[in-house]
């Protein structure tokens, strides 16, 4: 006779079966629901807990930050390269008066838009301060068709200072005169205003003399949020050569839209069309 085995020994002789009782537990069931008890048991509205989502734990939420870090230095990486390609090419271009190279700067300047980091420029506290205008595709700007007394001269920077907080802007060119200013009061623009500020200033004094620029309304900025990125500018003043004061005109109103901002550098469009891009020179206002 064989011994029945030691508890916690396995043995492939000694099996217990568990269908009669797998079985016994069916049919119990069965004629439980034919009865119609089964609805008192287990009613059909019970609804059972869903189970919860397992908590994410330490390692896999490291590699959703590095993910998200990685995600972050690539965009910071790619805007960098479009800055330093677009300033490579405004270098060489004299501030705009070569324009053989306009359409690749223009390429560039709407690629590193598309990068913009600032959302509201309006609101950051790195639009006030002292700007250069680096290059533009503005002639009026530039004064190319002025006699060369009344140019800005190529050695010195053509300004503008802006103070948003303070709806103040200026914007200063240096001639062999004498320098060159315009004061104007700045407010941001909603879409409601942009024919109030839409460029009228045509041929006033030697601004505009000879320049061959669009109409006022050429561009008009977009969006539900406008007054985040654009003002409307309505000038004040005019000075001549340091010392010619003249009152402007209703009509000096003009459209800026900031459409990238960052550190140092500063993009722009204005509603005749021209795109403008500026460094920043100066946190405090040249006098």
């Amino acid at each position: 006779m064989v011994p029945p085995p030691r508890i916690g020994r396995r043995c492939s002789r000694w099996r217990v079966t568990k269908l009669p009782l797998a079985a016994l537990l069916v049919a119990s069931c069965a004629s439980i629901r034919e009865s119609g008890l089964w609805s008192w048991i287990v009613p059909s509205t019970v609804n059972f807990p869903a189970k919860a989502a397992p908590a994410i734990g330490c390692k896999a939420r490291h590699v959703l930050q590095t993910r998200q870090s990685r995600s972050q230095r690539r965009a910071g990486s790619d805007r960098g390269d479009l800055k330093k390609a677009l300033l490579e090419l405004v270098d060489t271009a004299a501030r705009g008066a070569d324009e053989a190279q306009s359409p690749a700067i223009t390429e560039a300047f709407e690629a590193l838009e598309r990068q913009n980091p600032c959302e509201a420029p309006l609101e950051s506290p790195l639009l006030k301060g002292e700007w250069e205008l680096i290059w533009t595709t503005s002639t009026g700007i530039l004064g190319l068709s002025r006699p060369p007394p009344f140019r800005p001269r190529a050695s010195k920077p053509i300004l503008q200072f802006l103070d948003p907080a303070a709806q103040y802007a200026r914007n200063l060119e240096y001639t062999w005169l004498g320098k060159n200013t315009v004061e104007a009061t700045i407010v941001p623009l909603n879409s409601s205003q942009r024919g109030d500020f839409t460029s009228k200033l045509d041929e006033f004094l030697l601004f505009k003399y000879g320049a061959v620029d669009k109409p006022g309304g050429t561009y008009m900025p977009e969006g539900d949020q406008l007054e985040r990125s654009t003002i409307g500018v309505r000038f004040d003043v005019f000075r001549l050569f340091g010392w010619l004061s003249v009152k402007a005109p209703e009509s000096a109103t003009g459209i800026l839209e900031v459409t990238y901002l960052d550190e140092d550098l500063r993009l722009s469009r204005g509603d005749r069309g021209n795109l403008f891009v500026l460094r920043r020179f100066s946190d405090e206002k040249v006098e």
